[in-house]
């Protein structure tokens, strides 16, 4: 943990005058600790970005509604998941997730003084867990999974996690998996109480009123490529040609995970003039999506949709969330950041797993086959009720910690 430290001080102190304009506005200077909120005692909530911060919804509102004596703060690694983390609720206070640096954290510490942490998934911060164990705040990990990539890691690097890890005083796993992993951790309380994923509450939405609205006709079939990275978008350029002899009146949206792409992801359609949603006044043959936040609205209006970093080896991105709208689904091979949602789907007949090869013919099969995909969206929907008690799980451990 000396070691730790004493590189990230060094390299702080190098590149501070940068890091110091980088972070001007004051929102941003919330990175290096200068927070305008103080409190006696708090619960501090920690979530890296969208999904996760989609995930924790409910269970915050719960908190919130249960415990409105209690001061609960959330930080965030992203600015979308700050901004989705600020319509939560008025009685919610966000923060950015300040820069690992042991006085910058100890002075979040200071101005926060919580009285419980709640990290979700895997934020493991060395000198966060070093200050909550130091000062015997306790820690509990919900939505707690280890993935394939980041077991190894994990493993070889113990003799360093290990000190850190016992303030972690509890583990609400996403799975059966991870709650293995997390127990030959050495990882205290340990119980698989299922994905918080599964709870999500996200915005209802009125597909024929949006189809119309966006100017979607009703025999449209609507393409949505979520969360899309580099590279799958030329995949799905370099078949359209066949999708479009094979589906009659095909409309593609594409929703870039990251906004920096748009201009690279128009410039991979641009034979086929693709119009941007922020100046969109008439639909064209392929929309790209360049606003954040609205990617459920997308989902909600499609007649397919299709799940990014999953086609090229990204990890996947959550194929929960047109579940939740009853949309049939077509996911990559390469999911392992999402493995538990996958299964659980698979499970249920309520996803198709594709790859490079078989994108085609796996699109033009859900499409040819109106009961095939009406089936496969009711199965995905039925999925996220099945596994529904995950929400009063975490509540009833979370309760004996507030």
């Amino acid at each position: 943990m000396f070691i730790y430290r004493f590189v990230t001080n060094f390299f702080y102190t190098l590149f501070s005058p940068f890091l110091k304009v980088k972070f001007k506005s004051k929102k941003d200077r919330e990175r290096l600790g200068y927070l305008k909120h103080e409190f006696k005692d708090s619960v501090w909530i920690h979530a890296a970005s969208v999904g996760e911060v989609n995930a924790i919804k409910a269970l915050i509102g719960e908190l919130i509604r249960k415990y409105p004596h209690k001061d609960f703060v959330l930080s965030t690694m992203t600015e979308t998941g700050h901004e989705t983390a600020k319509k939560i609720s008025p009685k919610l206070t966000t923060i950015l997730f300040p820069i690992d640096i042991y006085h910058i954290m100890k002075k979040v510490f200071d101005k926060l003084n919580p009285n419980l942490i709640i990290l979700v998934e895997t934020e493991f911060w060395p000198n966060m867990l070093h200050i909550a164990k130091k000062e015997n705040i306790p820690i509990i990990l919900i939505n707690g999974r280890i993935s394939d990539r980041s077991f190894p890691k994990y493993r070889r690097f113990r003799f360093f996690w290990k000190p850190l890890w016992q303030a972690i005083k509890a583990v609400n796993a996403q799975s059966e998996k991870d709650a293995r992993r997390f127990i030959g951790f050495k990882f205290n309380n340990v119980q698989n109480v299922h994905n918080l994923k599964f709870c999500m509450d996200l915005p209802s939405y009125e597909k024929t009123k949006i189809r119309k609205e966006l100017g979607y006709k009703e025999d449209d079939f609507v393409l949505v490529w979520g969360s899309s990275r580099p590279k799958e978008e030329m995949l799905l350029y370099q078949v359209l040609p066949d999708l479009k002899k094979k589906i009659d009146n095909l409309k593609i949206i594409l929703v870039p995970r990251h906004l920096h792409r748009t201009q690279e992801v128009k410039n991979i359609f641009k034979d086929l003039d693709p119009v941007l949603y922020s100046e969109m006044q008439a639909i064209g043959e392929v929309v790209i999506v360049n606003e954040m936040g609205i990617l459920n609205m997308f989902y909600a209006l499609s007649d397919l949709a299709i799940v990014g970093g999953s086609f090229i080896d990204f990890g996947g991105h959550n194929p929960l969330e047109p579940a939740n709208y009853g949309i049939p689904i077509l996911m990559g091979k390469y999911h392992d950041s999402c493995n538990d949602s996958v299964e659980r789907l698979l499970e249920n007949d309520g996803i198709v797993i594709s790859d490079k090869q078989n994108l085609k013919s796996d699109i033009i099969k859900i499409a040819d086959d109106p009961k095939l995909a009406k089936n496969l969206g009711l199965n995905a929907k039925k999925t996220l009720e099945l596994n529904s008690d995950s929400l009063d799980k975490n509540l009833k451990i979370l309760a004996d910690l507030m």
